[in-house]
């Protein structure tokens, strides 16, 4: 087929083509052959198995005016029946006859005439919604780590429920976001085939390049971008809103959570995504997040009772909720004490500070200082959130106005209300009285 795989590349297209692994975790970092890879596999996939499959990239414009102009070039030319460039697909001939694979064994291909050609489409994860419904034979997702994690179970792995297929996750380091935990846990996973590649994995890099761009990164001070990029070493994300929150300091067992506290809860209704969690303060005015429910495409009647389930025989003392929208508050105060929060001038900034002092650690009477603010490690999309809520540049003086990108935020913005709802109380706002609705009308997408 003319494509020469390095053996590490050989080893993933094994894993997936031969031995039929479901799920693939490749992180590969720069000058490894990543986007090489994610190119060659597809479409020796399509030749492979008569089938439709999907590349998503980040974003469509991305796909559209970058990929698909490197991507085409790279496909054997006498294997390509059409090319649709409006819609991003590429149709191939009818296979028949000997192939050779990337790991040597050589198979037999007797596509069907009878039915569709083999295809790959490629997508931006930004129109994730548009591509509901499609029937795919596998997917491959690159530069996992830049996409939203929650579109996987809700928009693509549906796609499989005919065809069985397979789904590369594929990607460098992007901080400790959606990506890293998925990487924490196909090691773990039998089930799973998860490999690593760094530029030393390629034959056709030199050190003495990398030496010199590693030189550069120290004098120019990026070094922590450098490692994540080149060495596959986790960092936290650039341009963090809580650079200073640590796994290893602010995440704790359930089972550390002390039983002596005061509950409360808070929610954020979203389009796509609701928000909600629970926080308990002791004695001491310390801050234990110690559940979350992020409900996806889910109506509020549906949510209602996993929130009960969550609280269990739990005195909860308030819950605050997002007061852009009355309906689902009035619903809510139904079922629970609630409260609309605030969300004046400057309330984000505000609710932003007030989380970065309960993260730093405060002297105590004994032992070492420790912070005001503790996660349990099961709240899992709250932690990402901490650790990828970042603001839309890079700058090293900030002003004090700028406000983080809208994104990673959900169970950040319950948090939120709740901690200026105990600081400042709760803003009357005698214009808006809530619509009169009924409970079984309304719900939440």
């Amino acid at each position: 087929m003319g494509y020469k795989a390095s053996p590490k590349q050989s080893q993933a297209h094994a894993a997936i083509l031969r031995d039929k692994f479901k799920r693939a975790v490749l992180l590969f970092g720069r000058q490894s052959g990543k986007s090489y890879f994610a190119t060659q596999h597809a479409w020796i996939s399509a030749v492979a198995k008569q089938g439709n499959y999907l590349v998503v990239f980040d974003t469509y414009k991305h796909a559209h005016q970058v990929i698909w102009r490197q991507y085409v070039p790279l496909i054997p030319k006498e294997l390509i029946y059409k090319k649709n460039e409006q819609d991003l697909i590429i149709e191939f001939h009818y296979i028949q006859g000997p192939i050779k694979m990337p790991w040597g064994e050589v198979i037999e291909m007797n596509h069907d005439e009878s039915l569709p050609r083999s295809s790959i489409q490629l997508l931006g994860s930004d129109q994730a919604d548009t591509h509901r419904g499609l029937k795919v034979e596998g997917i491959i997702f690159d530069e996992y780590g830049d996409q939203k994690g929650e579109n996987f179970a809700t928009v693509y792995e549906p796609m499989f429920t005919t065809t069985g297929g397979w789904a590369i996750f594929l990607g460098t380091p992007r901080g400790y976001n959606h990506f890293y935990d998925l990487v924490m846990d196909a090691k773990d996973n039998p089930d799973w085939f998860y490999l690593e590649a760094t530029w030393r994995d390629s034959p056709y890099v030199k050190a003495e390049a990398i030496d010199l761009a590693r030189r550069d990164a120290e004098r120019k001070g990026t070094l922590p971008a450098f490692l994540q990029e080149y060495e596959l070493e986790f960092k936290s994300v650039q341009g963090a809103v809580y650079p200073i929150f640590d796994r290893k300091i602010h995440v704790i067992k359930p089972s550390e959570v002390p039983d002596d506290l005061t509950i409360y809860g808070g929610i954020d209704f979203g389009y796509h995504t609701t928000a909600f969690i629970l926080i308990g303060i002791d004695k001491d005015q310390n801050y234990y997040i110690f559940d979350e429910i992020y409900a996806r495409q889910e109506v509020l009647n549906d949510i209602i009772p996993r929130i009960r389930q969550k609280i269990g025989d739990k005195r909860l003392v308030l819950m605050v909720g997002d007061s852009a929208n009355r309906d689902a508050l009035e619903v809510m105060g139904k079922e629970f004490p609630m409260v609309p929060a605030s969300k004046g001038a400057g309330s984000i900034i505000d609710g932003i500070d007030l989380v970065r002092n309960l993260l730093k650690p405060r002297t105590q009477l004994v032992g070492l200082p420790k912070p005001s603010m503790f996660v349990t490690s099961n709240c899992r999309n709250f932690i990402i959130e901490m650790e990828s809520y970042k603001y839309p540049e890079e700058k090293e003086n900030r002003n004090p106005s700028d406000l983080p990108m809208k994104e990673n935020d959900h169970g950040l913005d319950a948090y939120r209300y709740v901690v200026l709802h105990l600081k400042h109380g709760v803003e009357k706002d005698s214009k808006m009285p809530a619509p009169k609705i009924t409970f079984n009308d309304y719900g939440l997408m």
